[in-house]
């Protein structure tokens, strides 16, 4: 039994590192791309051009360019002999890295001389027969195996600390908030002064309270035909209703505390998670790349749509509304209509103008097919 969980623990330290290798080499390629974009005119890299820019601002990016290359090849060098275990967004990973590499490897190689004497077999056959090959290999299967036992094990990570993101954070708010903040805040309210700060729009609304108080007790009266009560008696019921509204504000005053300090014991755990998990966070990075690529192109330009329409949209200021004025009462704030009014002018705008430039520089390279569609679906805006 030992050595089953030995031997199955290190099947999954080989799967995430294949893992890592295919996250470093694509964020490689990546970041090589983009250097190519910003710098190169969309075109291979050339240390002999001379750009606009200081020298030693471009020397700084030759140097990057170099090191993200030679992570790219070193990344293909590892994942060679395990190609068949590798598919889906994976594969298509691994495709771009493959693809970045021999844009410059070719750079190296010699200009092939021209041959009057034509290949006896197209390559195209060529490639067909040598895939028939890889699948006859008495390995192939082995790998196949290996490539799904891998993609299981990366589901099941993913899954968990998926769970653990949001369980542990939930929890560890909820258990606090009960077990510790309550007790804690409850026996220094009435001693900390930092617990007895004033509450200025809590006053207010129980001042209000108070008042619509008042003009029940006139309307009651004069709804029954009996004669309004005298001043004393008014007195009375206003005195013992402004006990209840004390008590009533000092109780959501200590509430809105306890969430605050609940909500930071949250935040812990949640840094704590990710700073343990940080190699399945990564294989989390994958298993959702690979969820969202492998959508259709229609799909995928519904998900944008869907998002833009809810955070930026034309409907989103009563979102946002809301939002702010749930978050305001939980952290015990009031809601100040000016300020509401500043984050809905601003924020949706710089998330719009966020959203556009990842379209621009990163969904139009890898899926210039779901930007195409997207623009169809927003009537080829």
């Amino acid at each position: 039994m030992a050595l089953t969980d030995w031997t199955g623990a290190f099947g999954r330290a080989q799967q995430r590192d294949l893992s890592h290798d295919i996250e470093r080499g694509y964020e490689s390629a990546l970041l090589i791309q983009s250097i190519e974009l910003e710098h190169y005119n969309d075109r291979p890299v050339r240390a002999e051009l001379t750009l606009s820019i200081p020298k030693a601002a471009q020397a700084q990016v030759l140097r990057r360019f170099r090191s993200a290359l030679e992570i790219c090849r070193s990344s293909i060098e590892a994942l060679e002999p395990h190609r068949l275990e590798i598919a889906g967004q994976e594969l298509r990973q691994l495709q771009l890295i493959e693809a970045v590499v021999s844009r410059y490897d070719n750079q190296r190689r010699p200009l092939p001389t021209i041959s009057r004497n034509p290949e006896v077999l197209p390559r195209s056959l060529i490639g067909v027969m040598d895939q028939v090959r890889r699948q006859l290999d008495p390995e192939a299967e082995a790998s196949v195996v290996a490539g799904f036992r891998r993609r299981r094990d990366s589901t099941l990570v993913s899954l968990r600390i998926l769970l653990l993101l949001i369980l542990v954070p939930v929890l560890i708010q909820q258990v606090s908030r009960t077990y510790v903040v309550s007790p804690l805040v409850d026996r220094f309210a009435g001693d900390a002064t930092i617990l007895n700060y004033p509450k200025p729009h809590l006053e207010q609304k129980a001042v209000r309270q108070l008042r619509d108080f008042q003009g029940q007790i006139e309307f009651e009266a004069l709804l029954s035909g009996n004669p309004l009560p005298s001043r004393e008696e008014i007195q009375a019921e206003l005195t013992k209703k402004a006990l209840e509204l004390q008590a009533e504000t000092a109780q959501e005053s200590t509430h809105a505390i306890k969430n605050v300090l609940a909500d930071l014991s949250g935040l812990i755990g949640f840094a704590i998670v990710c700073i343990l998990g940080q190699r399945d966070i990564q294989v989390l990075r994958g298993f959702i790349d690979e969820l969202v690529y492998g959508l259709s192109d229609s799909a995928k330009a519904f998900a944008i749509i869907l998002f833009t329409d809810i955070f930026v949209g034309f409907h989103s200021p009563e979102g946002w509304t809301v939002l702010l004025d749930g978050v305001a009462n939980h952290l015990g704030l009031p809601a100040e209509e000016n300020f509401i009014l500043l984050f809905i002018a601003t924020f949706p705008v710089v998330l719009a103008t966020i959203f556009k430039y990842w379209i621009f520089r990163y969904l139009n390279r890898v899926s210039p097919s779901s930007v195409a569609t997207l623009r169809n679906m927003n009537g080829g805006g």
